[in-house]
């Protein structure tokens, strides 16, 4: 594969980048904080940063669905290791399969790659992972029997299943994709569904999750791809500023970024190249959607890295850099989420084959679970870039340093003793007294 081709505006824009990525990481992703203690005297200080408050995500659809139980196992380790995010299934026609039916609980009938939501609760709990729904309305996975209803029957089963999930979940679950591809599908989704839909939707989202994040998410169609031919007038653009004229309750904002291509496709189709690794495009793609002032979140990535070629993981592993410093250097940003951890489990195919979207070779690990070179970049930046770790001695009654936001175990060993105190440190809290 041409690396110079499928690189070259990354390459062509390295200083460009690098100085706004590294500026706007400072800037956004870190703050100045004061330790103040009791006491003035000789002390050892340590200050380790445990968790980021930014929200690093994953599906975790594979759960309850790998075919032997120490993949299981290295799943959950390896993904706990990166992610402080997980996403939780709600496609309605695997979690109501049979109507009146839902999927909740852990002894639900398993279906492959949708665990039932009290399983994947139960590993975020476990790993100190946050949870996050996906997805409440959306064209796609609409149950087959709705089809023998009216719209305005549907418009009602639909009020149910928002009532039924909130009832469960609004107080275990924070956020919530509330709309899904409504911007770039309307005409499917009014087909299998109704009209107006996603306005619907997210009235209903306001209703029954008055406390709860909800997102009004949108794919590639309607952003990147529809930006090579509109320009600030794609879709999804035009589309916020409709339903913000409209007062419709959402609160953040994902963009979805999933190239569906083998690898060498990247090469081969110029038209990938202009959506997707066009750098000055992709910059003035997040200033338009960044200058609103929801929060943002780069909702669902896949990059390829296919075939197992040692090449074509580099190319992966390259760009998964280069766009994840661009993404966390964004204002406004608040999570990125990956998409398939693991190659050979993605959608639209079976276990293990080249079909569907596993044509693309968009994980982290290769199918025998083995680390591809992105899962090891993303865990340099993550866990060893992008976290504060200090051991200091220390005098005075205060010590000041800047670090990531985030949560912290500080240890103070002095004459009297040692003490351990959590913390977080956020924006609106500078100072920790001990």
């Amino acid at each position: 594969m041409n690396r110079e081709l499928v690189l070259e505006s990354f390459i062509n824009n390295k200083d460009v980048l690098d100085k706004r990525n590294s500026e706007g990481i400072e800037k956004y992703r870190k703050g100045n904080f004061t330790l103040k203690f009791n006491n003035v005297c000789d002390k050892t200080v340590t200050i380790r940063q445990k968790k980021h408050k930014f929200l690093f995500g994953c599906t975790a659809f594979m759960l309850n669905s790998f075919e032997k139980e120490e993949k299981e196992t290295i799943f959950k380790e390896r993904f706990a290791n990166l992610f402080n995010q997980a996403v939780v299934p709600f496609y309605w026609s695997d979690l109501e399969p049979t109507e009146g039916k839902v999927r909740f609980r852990k002894d639900s009938e398993n279906i492959y790659r949708r665990p039932a939501p009290d399983i994947v609760l139960e590993f975020c709990k476990e790993y100190g992972i946050e949870p996050k729904g996906h997805c409440l309305t959306w064209n796609g996975f609409v149950p087959a029997w709705l089809s023998k209803y009216s719209p305005e029957e549907r418009k009602k089963i639909l009020e149910r299943r928002f009532k039924e999930i909130a009832d469960e979940y609004a107080d275990k679950i924070p956020s919530f994709d509330v709309v899904n591809e409504s911007a770039s599908n309307y005409n499917r989704g009014r087909k299998v569904l109704f009209e107006n839909y996603d306005e619907f939707g997210l009235s209903l989202g306001g209703k029954y999750f008055p406390n709860n994040i909800k997102i009004l998410n949108e794919t590639n169609t309607a952003i990147w791809v529809n930006y090579t031919t509109e320009g600030k007038y794609m879709a999804f653009n035009m589309q916020l500023k409709e339903f913000i004229a409209k007062n419709l309750p959402f609160d953040e904002i994902g963009l979805q970024y999933h190239i569906f291509r083998r690898s060498e496709e990247m090469e081969n189709d110029i038209d990938v190249r202009k959506a997707f690794l066009d750098v000055p495009s992709m910059l003035e793609i997040l200033d338009i959607f960044d200058a609103y002032g929801f929060p943002m979140h780069i909702s669902e990535i896949t990059i390829p890295g296919s075939g197992q070629k040692e090449e074509n993981e580099e190319i992966q592993a390259y760009l998964v850099e280069q766009l994840y410093k661009t993404w966390f250097a964004t204002r406004n940003m608040k999570s990125i989420v990956w998409w398939n951890m693991v190659d050979g489990y993605a959608a639209y195919a079976p276990l293990g084959t080249n079909e569907g979207e596993n044509r693309c070779g968009g994980g982290l690990m290769r199918f025998d679970m083995s680390e591809k070179p992105a899962y090891k970049v993303l865990d340099k930046l993550i866990n060893k870039e992008w976290k504060t770790n200090i051991e200091v001695k220390v005098t005075d009654n205060e010590y000041k340093f800047r670090g990531f936001y985030g949560d912290y175990e500080i240890v103070v060993k002095d004459e009297s003793g040692e003490r351990v105190i959590d913390a977080k440190l956020y924006e609106n809290n500078e100072c920790v007294e001990i």
